[in-house]
């Protein structure tokens, strides 16, 4: 009962992040800090009951040099970041019997004036039809009572409305997954000033 009470409660708290917009101020968040505290809390959340351990999986980093600060809610990006961990950990544990390790890289690079951020492994892949609904909210390939299916679509919505990014995915099958997050590096407003209202 009390499993499935807090199930309920992470549920309803996801389906929130989805009827308000946050109002909280972005501030300048170095990216290499931002980085290895998220895979600090990746390390330190694992299940055995599950058989998998993030400390067990190969973690490559490649940031660019001189990476400007990125305006954002370092919270939520680290939730979007740890959200793509923890899929990436759940695709190790179905990519079956493989010669190469299980490997996660993140990379952060500039183009342009965006900051592109990449989360990506070397797990099952997904078909085009999964790929395409996996931000949709309540889709999940997991089994009943494992997946809430809204990791990702809130992970949308914190990248697109609260900080006017993008989150995309590449997947092929037997070939892993790549999510890439695109934020401006000028903070930018879907708001219309005041002086612009008819």
């Amino acid at each position: 009962i009390r499993e499935s009470g807090m199930r309920a409660a992470r549920i309803v708290q996801n389906m929130l992040q989805f009827s308000r917009r946050s109002d909280m101020a972005l501030k300048p968040v170095p990216v290499p800090s931002l980085v290895q505290r998220t895979l600090e809390l990746a390390r330190n959340e694992y299940d055995l009951k599950k058989n998998f351990d993030f400390r067990r999986i190969e973690v490559g980093v490649s940031l660019d040099d001189d990476l400007p600060p990125v305006p954002c809610i370092e919270t939520e990006i680290q939730q979007v970041l740890l959200n793509l961990l923890r899929n990436a950990m759940e695709a190790m544990r179905i990519r079956g019997p493989r010669s190469d390790p299980p490997r996660i890289e993140i990379g952060a690079r500039i183009e342009n004036e965006w900051i592109v951020m990449t989360v990506a492994d070397n797990g099952p892949g997904m078909d085009p039809e999964t790929a395409r609904k996996v931000f949709e909210p309540f889709f999940t390939t997991k089994p009943v009572g494992s997946g809430t299916g809204l990791g990702l679509s809130v992970s949308y919505f914190i990248i697109v409305n609260n900080h006017n990014g993008s989150l995309d995915v590449e997947s092929t099958p037997g070939a892993g997954t790549r999510f890439v997050i695109r934020l401006p590096l000028i903070a930018r407003t879907q708001d219309v000033d005041a002086s612009d209202r008819g």
